[in-house]
């Protein structure tokens, strides 16, 4: 993968909901919003609301709901699992 892409999972128990190739992603957890880029930290939070995925080279941006879910994110691979019941 270039270095200037992420790679992004979103699945929950039963199937995958989204996968493929992004340039950044912004997510909502408790402190609020942020965004993922490329060659951003390595970190773990948890979600709680929609995910705005932004697609490689353009195009319609893609929200997908998230309902009490975790992602990690590690060398420009983000995973996100989501229906985490506490």
């Amino acid at each position: 993968m270039a270095d200037d892409s992420l790679s992004l999972l979103v699945r929950d128990r039963e199937k995958k909901i989204f996968e493929g190739v992004i340039e950044s992603l912004t997510g909502v957890n408790e402190e609020g919003k942020f965004d993922i880029l490329t060659k951003d930290s390595n970190f773990i939070t948890l979600l709680n609301q929609t995910l705005v995925v932004r697609p490689k080279g353009g195009g319609a941006f893609e929200e997908i709901e998230v309902s009490n879910g975790v992602m990690r994110v590690q060398e420009n691979k983000v995973e996100v699992f989501v229906g985490i019941k506490a």
